[in-house]
């Protein structure tokens, strides 16, 4: 009994130094956001890249992940060593499944082995949401699988935020390329578009001639607007529905209105091939303290 006993006392020992010596905070996003600065920093000092490699030794994945780039790279106090960094992705990848996007690139421009799109399609499966737009361009491509335009553009509409972020711009691309939504993918095109829509007019409405109208009015101020979309133009036709009283209120919110665009990204429409947004607005002077938020230092002017 008394060889297997020391034995686990020795374990039991060597693991206790080990949490000793590895700080509580290893894997903080302090420190993972010091590996990233330290990585890109020029000039190259030696420092940083002891502490890049202390904190990927001590488990950090990120830091793992910027000590993999810099033997991606090489020139950077360490030589390029392919290996060596598909072996700290892989560790890093571990703890991030994001990471994985990184041996999803190495796979495609087969850095170290030869190119492999198959393989690289599954890494960007695998690192999910920060690798949409490689996988959906390999998908388009037809690399690594089948040709699958319509699939891609499902995936990027899926994986789209907000109007206008970068899955929705390549959505977009596609779709008006003459690639159709199923009922699904048009609800929820639909849904982002309307909510880009608000935030759109919301900007064009903060705007110092604006406030500065209903300022001197000295009342609140209510419009209601009409927007008309055509199927293949994302700038709508304004009418002014309801007036607020005031023409010179109604006036500046018209020429911001004039303003509002969704560029190329037109709403969804019925077999009229026109969508109609009726939009009520208020103004009143207390909201002066909110565009001065929006604004800043600066004027906010058409």
């Amino acid at each position: 009994m008394f060889r297997p006993l020391s034995l686990l006392l020795l374990v039991a020992a060597l693991a206790g130094c080990q949490s000793i010596t590895r700080p509580a905070d290893y894997d903080s996003s302090l420190v993972s956001v010091r590996c990233m600065l330290f990585a890109g920093k020029k000039p190259f000092d030696p420092d940083n890249l002891r502490y890049i490699e202390r904190f990927a030794d001590y488990g950090n994945a990120s830091c793992k992940a910027w000590l993999g780039k810099l033997y991606q790279e090489g020139g950077h106090g360490v030589d390029q060593d392919f290996n060596q960094a598909r072996a700290l992705f892989v560790e890093s990848a571990r703890v991030n499944p994001s990471s994985n996007i990184l041996l999803g690139q190495m796979a495609e421009r087969g850095e170290g082995e030869p190119v492999d799109y198959a393989k690289a399609r599954e890494f960007y499966r695998l690192s999910g949401s920060n690798a949409v737009l490689p996988l959906g361009r390999l998908m388009e491509e037809g690399k690594g699988g089948p040709k699958d335009p319509k699939g891609a553009m499902a995936l990027y509409l899926a994986s789209s935020e907000r109007y206008h972020d970068n899955p929705w711009e390549a959505m977009i691309r596609l779709h008006n390329q003459g690639l159709a939504f199923d009922e699904a993918q048009a609800k929820r095109y639909q849904q982002l578009w309307l909510a880009g829509f608000v935030r759109e007019q919301n900007r064009r409405m903060a705007v110092r001639e604006v406030f500065d109208a209903v300022n001197a009015s000295g009342a609140a101020r209510g419009v209601r607007l009409s927007y008309r979309f055509k199927a293949d133009s994302g700038t709508p036709q304004v009418t002014l529905v309801t007036s607020s009283g005031d023409g010179n209120v109604d006036s500046w919110v018209m020429k911001a209105a004039a303003r509002i665009s969704m560029g190329d990204s037109p709403p969804q429409t019925d077999a009229s091939g026109v969508q109609e947004v009726v939009a009520p607005l208020m103004f009143s002077p207390q909201d002066t303290a909110r565009m001065q938020s929006i604004c800043g230092r600066k004027p906010c002017t058409q």
